[in-house]
């Protein structure tokens, strides 16, 4: 059953990034409306709302230990994508630990091809190396969403408990 639409949160407006003569657009959710990733399907929710924000290629969320949206790249750079650990700029002064990559496709089928999975895997492994947790890429065709961590991980991070908030 595929997700519906439905906007919840209104974000500041986009800040324009521009990295190594590449641009992108950078959007902080709103400081009293956290964004929280508790799951897939709140992933998959906010994958239909980044259609909102004229995402046109792909998005890649940041987010803090705890799973709260820090940031959103809208459109970046693949040096970017792949090495968001090492990249210095402003915009991007916000605390994360974890990022979600969600990638729209012109079709999504019953299962992801095998190099989509391979390709999670390693960028899951690049994004080890500096530190960081690769939760998902997500691949969408703006219907229907597909998780390549639950197609080709064999312990996927959304079966994982994350902390409770803070009393």
């Amino acid at each position: 059953m595929p997700f519906v639409r439905r906007p919840r949160h209104h974000r500041r407006p986009t800040l324009q990034l521009l990295y190594e003569g590449e641009a992108c657009a950078v959007v902080h959710p709103e400081p009293d409306e956290p964004i929280i990733i508790g799951g897939f399907a709140e992933a998959a929710a906010l994958t239909f709302e980044l259609f909102d924000l004229d995402m046109r290629r792909e998005a890649l969320v940041l987010l803090d230990e705890r799973r709260h949206v820090t940031a959103i790249l809208l459109d970046p750079p693949a040096s970017v994508g792949v090495f968001i650990g090492r990249v210095d700029a402003a915009g991007l002064e916000v605390p994360f630990a974890q990022t979600l990559s969600i990638v729209i496709q012109p079709s999504i089928g019953a299962q992801p091809p095998n190099d989509e999975i391979e390709g999670y895997l390693a960028l899951r492994r690049v994004h080890m190396l500096q530190g960081l947790l690769l939760l998902d890429v997500i691949l969408t065709d703006g219907e229907r969403v597909q998780s390549m961590a639950i197609a080709g991980d064999p312990d996927p991070v959304w079966f994982d408990d994350i902390e409770p908030e803070a009393a």
